[in-house]
């Protein structure tokens, strides 16, 4: 079987705003140690957090993908991060919240819990829904389409 690949959607602002939030939060707490303490080193904690929070954020936005090959949902950053049989999915709920899920790789607060058999649930939010719907459906009919 051919291998379908579905980038995810960008960043919304919820995201964003968590973002910034933190930065923020990130930044003041290191002036204000800077202030009291007079020392410049508090500044790079700050510097590793916020970079590894940036790429993360690049990672997921540009290089996270989630593919369907074969009878299998694999979720993929440079390397397979998720992967799950697709005969063992039985519902997807369209339009939770980024709260909800145990595995969670989506970027936007209304993306897609993929429930299984084996509680692993998945939080996605590929571009094309609807797509992803059909290609999930040929797979394995018996799967349970659900709208929040």
């Amino acid at each position: 079987m051919k291998e379908t690949v579905f980038k995810t959607k960008k960043i919304d602002k919820t995201f964003l705003s968590l973002y910034l939030g933190l930065f923020v939060f990130l930044f003041g707490t290191a002036f204000y140690t800077y202030f009291q303490e007079k020392d410049a080193r508090v500044f790079l904690p700050m510097g590793i957090i916020c970079s590894i929070i940036l790429l993360l954020t690049l990672a997921g936005n540009f290089w996270l993908k989630i593919i369907v090959r074969d009878q299998h949902l694999i979720v993929h950053l440079f390397f397979d991060i998720f992967k799950t049989d697709i005969r063992n999915i039985k519902t997807i709920r369209k339009g939770e919240t980024m709260w909800s899920g145990f595995h969670k790789y989506g970027t936007t607060t209304k993306g897609l819990i993929v429930f299984s058999k084996f509680k692993n649930d998945l939080y996605i939010s590929p571009e094309n829904e609807e797509l992803f719907y059909r290609k999930i459906l040929e797979i394995n009919p018996d799967v349970v389409i659900e709208k929040v």
